[in-house]
């Protein structure tokens, strides 16, 4: 009998604490983007290099952007080690500690570092205005490492960490990206919070 109460009392915490989770999703395609910054400095120096019809012409074709399923794909082909994307997702005063899944594709890389950096940004007041200040977690990954190095064909690839938001009302979950140095495509799908 006492066992029966135990397996009960335990099924109802387990569908408790499953039914109080949340996931929240959002797509590559909406919530990253590359520095432009970056990328206007890059291409300034390809035009220099190249002259503008070349220029033109080579930022045109190069694979970096938005796709039609949802993702965010970057693989430039000049100015690889300045360039980098951002993906960023909003946090709120709901959200503790969670559980953060990125998504996405992996082809052609090298064994040369590239992933990307977890970062939370909130604003705060400084006792005169309200400022965003951005926060290490000191978490990230590397895209060689959640991929199988010896397979050059597109790859499905994700990296799962738990961080803490401590509830804070104004919060951005921000990551930080680049590829690899000399040659690969990355690409971020999906970034899923489960709180």
């Amino acid at each position: 009998m006492n066992k029966s109460k135990l397996s009960i009392a335990t099924l109802f915490t387990i569908a408790s604490t499953s039914a109080l989770s949340q996931t929240s999703v959002f797509s590559g395609a909406a919530h990253c983007s590359e520095d432009i910054v970056k990328k206007t400095s890059a291409v300034n120096q390809l035009i220099a290099s190249k002259g503008d019809l070349k220029a033109l012409k080579e930022v045109t074709l190069e694979n970096v952007g938005t796709t039609d399923n949802g993702y965010f794909t970057f693989n430039p082909t000049f100015s690889r080690t300045s360039r980098y994307f951002n993906c960023s997702v909003p946090l709120n005063e709901n959200v503790g500690q969670y559980q953060l899944t990125v998504y996405g594709t992996t082809q052609g890389l090298n064994n040369s570092f590239g992933g990307c950096s977890i970062s939370h940004i909130r604003k705060i007041n400084d006792g005169n205005s309200e400022v965003w200040l951005k926060y290490g977690t000191g978490q990230g990954f590397d895209w060689i490492s959640i991929s199988e190095q010896n397979n050059s064909s597109k790859q499905y690839v994700n990296f799962s960490t738990s961080l803490d938001n401590s509830y804070q009302e104004h919060s951005i979950l921000s990551l930080t990206c680049r590829t690899t140095w000399q040659q690969g495509t990355v690409s971020v799908g999906q970034i899923e919070i489960n709180y």
